[in-house]
Formats: C-alpha cells, structure tokens, sequence
C-alpha cells in the first residue's frame, strides 16, 4: 500500500489534480432549480406554502411488481403440474404392465422384465450365469 502511495506522490508531485470550472458553485442552485419540477402555489392567509406535484409513473411501472407475481405464480403452478402429473402416471402404467392386471390372470409381463433388464444393463449371459449360481 505503502508503495502505491509513494509512486502517486511521485507522479503527481503533492498536488491535486482534481479542479473545479470557474463559477461553477454559484451556477449550481439555479441549475438545479430550473431542472426542479413545476411548482404549485398554495395561499393559505398569511402563510404561503409550496407543494410539489408528484410525477405520475406510467401504469406498467406501477402495476410491474404485480406482473412479476403472477408470473411466478403461473411458472410455480405449470412446474407443479407437470411434476406431479409425471410421478403418478408413470407408477401405476408400470405397475399395471408388471402384475398384469388388465385381465384376470396375475403374471408378469414379459415386456416388464424385459424393460428392467435393459434398464439394468443386464445381457442374456449374465442372467444365465446367475441362475446357473444359484443351482
């Protein structure tokens, strides 16, 4: 840090090198007073008030914070929707292939093992030797 100081004062031989346009203070209140917005005079007997007029925000800025909540909501209820459609169907067609209980007979679909046995990433031979460890 030290250093850092030391190569400034160097360079910039202990001055400031920041400066200020001639006049510029005493132009700055009526700079800022022109930007100021129109003013509203008020007479109240002796007493005279100044009230400023409130600037009107554009409708979509004053209804934006809304917007956002009810696009949240809808974003919720569409992922909430799809979630839970997704978990209950997908259980009860796999069940129903599996047990077979479409008809009368309970057994296993052959599809089912096959299905899960791909998903397993098991081949002919592994299953072969598997039964055949079990003898």
């Amino acid at each position: 840090m030290m250093n850092d100081e030391e190569y400034l004062n160097s360079k910039m031989q202990h001055r400031n090198p920041f400066t200020v346009p001639e006049g510029y203070f005493e132009q700055l209140t009526a700079q800022v007073m022109e930007r100021l917005p129109q003013q509203q005079e008020e007479t109240d007997g002796n007493a005279r008030q100044v009230q400023l007029q409130p600037a009107r925000k554009p409708l979509v800025r004053q209804l934006r914070p809304w917007l956002y909540a009810a696009a949240c909501l809808v974003v919720g209820a569409f992922v909430a929707a799809i979630a839970f459609n997704r978990g209950s169907d997908d259980g009860t067609q796999h069940m129903q292939a599996a047990t077979g209980t479409e008809g009368n007979a309970s057994y296993y679909s052959d599809t089912y093992i096959e299905e899960e046995a791909n998903y397993a990433m098991v081949d002919n031979q592994e299953i072969y030797a598997y039964l055949l460890a079990e003898m």
